[in-house]
């Protein structure tokens, strides 16, 4: 059920004092989730925290898309995305300091206004990460064994097509063969299902995950 609201003063009331109850209403709600980022919100967002510059925002949330962090017009996550954060905050969290970021962006801005003279920001930046750089090699080979099994697992998934329609117990991946150097679609039941289908060599393959 709907109701309408409106503001009504309550009288003063004492402590232990009583009261006539004229009715008690309980209602059954659910707290709903935030709503998910689109390429438009997310910008007006980084805008807001003062995170990029006009010229560069948009190029910032295309690159997340391009290296399969983030997925879908209502923006979600991928398991590569999240794996990249928790890796990078678990062993070099500088990389991930949006204070940093911000820092600088003001910086530019103050440069640009005259009130900082560009060499002193340059000589603070190049300090910041040759610290943050140091850190980041020290560490990598467990940040590279962190995000490996992620990756294999989101390339996995964006492989993944459907179920196969000629065995029905397979599921059809795209292939690329070691062989030939192209990619085809294939059924994972093979020897048992030798189902295939040609691909174009250019261009997104991604399944809609219904089937025609």
């Amino acid at each position: 059920p709907y109701v309408s609201g409106k503001e009504e003063e309550l009288p003063l009331v004492k402590e232990n004092e009583n009261v006539d109850v004229k009715e008690v209403n309980m209602y059954d709600k659910e707290t709903q989730p935030p709503k998910h980022y689109t390429p438009a919100s997310i910008i007006k967002e980084l805008a807001k925290r003062n995170l990029g510059t006009k010229a560069t925002r948009a190029q910032i949330v295309d690159t997340l898309f391009q290296r399969g962090y983030v997925t879908g017009k209502a923006i979600e996550a991928t398991d590569l995305g999240i794996s990249a954060v928790e890796t990078l905050e678990k062993y070099c969290p500088k990389i991930l300091d949006e204070e940093l970021t911000r820092h600088f962006e003001i910086e530019m801005d103050e440069i640009e206004q005259g009130k900082k003279k560009p060499e002193l920001v340059l000589e603070e930046a190049k300090q910041s990460l040759k610290e943050i750089l140091a850190d980041f090699k020290k560490k990598e080979k467990d940040i590279g064994a962190g995000l490996k099994e992620a990756t294999i697992e989101t390339q996995n998934k964006a492989n993944l097509i459907g179920k196969c329609p000629v065995c029905r117990k397979g599921n059809l991946r795209i292939i690329f063969s070691k062989k030939t150097k192209k990619r085809f679609i294939a059924c994972d039941n093979y020897p048992k299902c030798r189902t295939t289908f040609s691909l174009p060599q250019k261009g997104l393959v991604k399944s809609t995950e219904k089937a025609c």
